[in-house]
């Protein structure tokens, strides 16, 4: 019997247009900002809180995974954060990515991360390690940066209150030109 077929995924919190407007409004001002190494930025069109990366997704899975997401946004408000500060994975004397790290004062998304995490066990799918820290991705940096000059606090402002729109799985595909993102289950928060 043959090994089952695998895809790279993730479940992310798809930001509302607002939202996504200001995440833009900091990146371009970091884009442009002295001292701004050579990076590849993230278009508004992949703006998004990753709650769960699955590197080794069975494809059978997906459906079903889909479906259980459902319970988790429909008919729910979505969680509310708010921009905390611009920083740099792993560090900001030695960024590689640079992202905007998000308060999550309630818990709402930690907690929501943590069902996923949950959720994604019957399919082997290891447990991150890591600690959560809520975060939008501005930008992949082409060599390793000292950037604790480039990500002045003013530079963040007016990233203010993000809200979430909807609770989606993507399949992540790699190609020659960069990584594409498809929807493969999507679940809308309520607007009330």
């Amino acid at each position: 019997m043959g090994a089952k077929e695998t895809i790279r995924a993730f479940v992310a919190l798809d930001l509302d247009p607002t939202s996504v407007r200001r995440v833009a409004r900091v990146a371009d001002r970091l884009r442009m900002a002295s001292g701004a190494p050579s990076a590849t930025w993230t278009p508004a069109a992949k703006v998004h809180v990753t709650l769960k990366f699955m590197e080794e997704l069975p494809t059978d899975a997906t459906a079903h995974l889909g479906r259980a997401l459902g319970p988790l946004a429909t008919g729910k408000r979505a969680p509310i954060v708010g921009a905390l500060r611009l920083e740099a994975f792993p560090s900001a004397a030695e960024a590689r990515v640079v992202v905007l790290e998000l308060e999550d004062p309630e818990r709402d998304v930690a907690a929501l991360a943590a069902k996923i995490e949950k959720l994604v066990l019957k399919y082997k799918i290891p447990r991150e390690e890591r600690t959560f820290r809520p975060h939008v991705t501005l930008a992949r940096l082409k060599m390793q940066y000292d950037a604790r000059r480039w990500l002045r606090p003013e530079l963040a402002e007016g990233a203010a209150e993000c809200r979430a729109a909807r609770l989606t799985l993507y399949r992540s595909e790699v190609g020659r030109d960069g990584t594409s993102y498809v929807p493969l289950a999507s679940v809308e928060y309520t607007t009330e």
